[in-house]
């Protein structure tokens, strides 16, 4: 089978020229309609106002920023803010703006959505480092879309300086809240600091060093209490045994005289003599007869003797004792003897105190390195969350600072530097490049739709050509069209007929594809009017 035969420009020419009704019909109606609605296009106008952002008029060095924040976050937060729902209808409202698409009953949503198209705002940096953006916005009113443009800067000059305020107010409220937390905490653990203290107080920075003086004076004393002891111990021995040797010379009891023994000896051996009758008298008589009451008495009258005579010995012999007693020798001795004695008690109860002090002292230096740890722990939380309380107290008073002065001198501003102008000329729709697209637009159509109507006769065998190339075979003869008189007379009826029904056509198709494009708003989402 042969292949699909290649036309010439020529032929393709001629087959358009054949077809030229189908080009320009669909040429005409649509070039004819867009041209309408881009002419019924409403012209959309745009005002621009420019904005500085001005740097702080205070030094870094004096009032520290509370936020460090970039231009394009901050235009991106404010935008936010003032392209809000509640805003831009606020807005919408005082300026009457999409009274069409109102009208239609359109969600406000939608229509919020078509104004935020209509905002825009591009950061700049001006020259000397200065930092701007402008602020712009489009309508189709030249003076509304200027008190837009200007109600819009001047929203965004307060949106800064509010947003400035409310960021440093809220650190602020943060700081205060972070404050008070960390001051809880500071009161309880300076309250266990203090607890802790004062139940361990070894546990104090250079108690141990103490400690150690302390114990090193306690064995000094001890060591001296321990020496003066032995000393006054050796010096009561020596005292005692001298007022031993002393007392033995003066105990040596006299010998009583001999009459006095005599006496007593026979006073005694007479006694017994009666004692020895009065028995026999005994054996013979009662105790009431006269004999044995007369023996009786004799016998008591040698008792009172001999009690007389030891009464006399008695009191010679204390008479002796007290003579011994009265020597100042033994007296000096034993008085330096008791006082001694009292010293030593008294040396031994300051010993034992030492003793026991120097055992209380070693007790703690053991514990105190464990104290110390603890101690070292809470001292350096307490330090860490103090130093952190410091920092934030600053802060917050840097924050009061700049708050106090953040409108006139600390913190960047915002500055209208050239107002929102009146447009003159409309920005959209480029008209001047939109009818030249029309016209193209309908002739493409018009190619298309004659395109569409010969795609089928270009596989179709039409010439002596086409016999050639599909059928390998020379073409003999051809049979030409014969149209016959009535033919021939109402061929001119049937060409009005058609220029008729084209007219008809154009002047139908043109309105109706024209109401299409009006009513799909095809071209005002092409060229962002509304």
């Amino acid at each position: 089978m042969a292949s699909f035969r290649i036309r010439t420009p020529a032929e393709y020419l001629q087959l358009l020229w054949r077809r030229r009704i189908f080009v320009l019909v669909p040429a005409v109606i649509v070039t004819s309609a867009l041209a309408c609605a881009v002419s019924q296009l409403p012209n959309i106008y745009e005002s621009t106002t420019v904005i500085i952002v001005d740097p702080p008029k205070v030094s870094s060095n004096y009032v520290q920023p509370v936020n460090q924040i970039d231009l394009n976050s901050r235009l991106n937060s404010i935008q936010k803010q003032v392209t809000s729902r509640t805003e831009l209808q606020r807005i919408i409202n005082r300026f009457g703006l999409y009274q069409e698409m109102t009208s239609r009953n359109v969600p406000i949503e939608l229509v919020i959505d078509e104004m935020n198209r209509h905002i825009f705002v591009r950061p700049f940096s001006a020259s000397s480092g200065i930092y701007a953006f402008s602020l712009s916005f489009r309508g189709a009113d030249p003076r509304t879309v200027r008190d837009v443009t200007a109600e819009l800067a001047a929203r965004f000059i307060d949106a800064n300086s509010d947003e400035t305020r409310r960021q440093v107010y809220t650190t602020i409220d943060q700081l205060e809240g972070r404050i008070n937390e960390v001051k809880t905490e500071l009161e309880k653990i300076e309250t266990a600091r203090a607890s802790y203290l004062v139940s361990h107080p070894d546990a104090l920075p250079g108690q141990e060093q103490n400690m150690l003086g302390q114990m090193n004076s306690l064995s000094l004393i001890r060591q001296s209490q321990q020496t003066s002891i032995d000393a006054l111990r050796s010096q009561i021995a020596t005292s005692e045994q001298l007022l031993a040797t002393l007392r033995q010379q003066e105990t040596v009891e006299p010998e009583p005289p001999l009459a006095a023994g005599q006496t007593e000896g026979q006073l005694r051996t007479r006694r017994a003599e009666l004692d020895a009758q009065l028995k026999q008298l005994l054996t013979q008589y009662t105790e009431k007869h006269p004999d044995v009451i007369k023996m009786r008495v004799q016998i008591e009258s040698i008792n009172r003797e001999l009690e007389d005579l030891k009464n006399k010995a008695e009191q010679d012999r204390q008479a002796k004792r007290a003579a011994r007693t009265a020597n100042p020798q033994i007296q000096s001795l034993e008085i330096k003897l008791a006082a001694d004695r009292r010293d030593l008690v008294r040396k031994e109860a300051e010993l034992e105190q030492t003793n026991r002090q120097f055992g209380e002292l070693q007790g703690r230096l053991r514990s105190t390195p464990l104290l110390a740890t603890e101690a070292t722990k809470i001292d350096r939380d307490y330090t860490t969350l103090k130093k952190r309380y410091e920092d934030l107290l600053a802060m917050r008073d840097n924050a009061r600072f700049s708050a106090k002065v953040i409108n006139d001198f600390s913190g960047e501003t915002f500055r209208m530097a050239d107002p929102a102008n009146v447009p003159e000329a409309p920005v959209s729709p480029k008209r001047n490049l939109l009818y030249p697209l029309s016209l193209a637009v309908g002739l493409l159509t018009g190619l298309i739709a004659a395109a569409a109507l010969e795609i089928r006769a270009l596989l179709t065998i039409r010439d002596a050509r086409d016999v050639a190339h599909y059928t390998r075979l020379p073409l003999l003869v051809t049979v030409p069209q014969i149209i016959t008189e009535p033919e021939r007379r109402r061929q001119p009826l049937f060409t009005l007929a058609k220029v008729v029904g084209l007219v008809v056509l154009i002047a139908i198709a043109i309105p109706l594809l024209y109401q299409v494009l009006k009513l799909s708003r095809v071209l005002n989402a092409v060229t962002g009017t509304y």
